[in-house]
């Protein structure tokens, strides 16, 4: 009988780390506002002070040029707690007249103040524009 009873917790595996909602959203407005051509929303969902924030600024731009922008973003691992997180996206990104580019990027998101903010993107030559507009 005590057999039957240690069963399960031998084989208990715990619940897979889920992302916070206010994380979900961060990502989910990021690609949005991309796709949108909306730089200005864009670049508010990074923190100013990041590493290459002045070049991710200038491609987003660059990209803001051109005739059509498809962003989209999936969570490929997330890891942390309630005020850093570090994860991996896969990230696709469509430009008009471009070929697409889709590569796993790394960001680090913290919490700042009341929102989340990235902090940290690796690479951020992915959103160079491959093409003159």
């Amino acid at each position: 009988m005590r057999l039957i009873l240690l069963l399960p917790l031998i084989f208990f595996q715990p619940p897979a780390e889920t992302t916070p909602k206010d994380v979900l959203t961060l990502i989910r407005e990021t690609a949005e506002d991309l796709s949108n051509k909306d730089t200005r929303a864009f670049l508010d969902h990074f923190d100013p002070k990041m590493p290459g924030y002045e070049t991710l600024h200038y491609e987003a731009e660059g990209l803001a040029a051109r005739d059509a922008i498809v962003s989209t973003i999936e969570i490929v691992t997330d890891k942390g707690d309630n005020q850093r997180r570090m994860m991996e996206l896969d990230w696709i990104l469509i430009v008009e007249s471009e070929p697409s580019q889709r590569k796993v990027v790394k960001v680090a998101v913290e919490h700042q103040g009341k929102q989340w903010k990235i902090t940290a993107l690796d690479p951020v030559e992915f959103f160079k524009p491959t093409a003159a507009p």
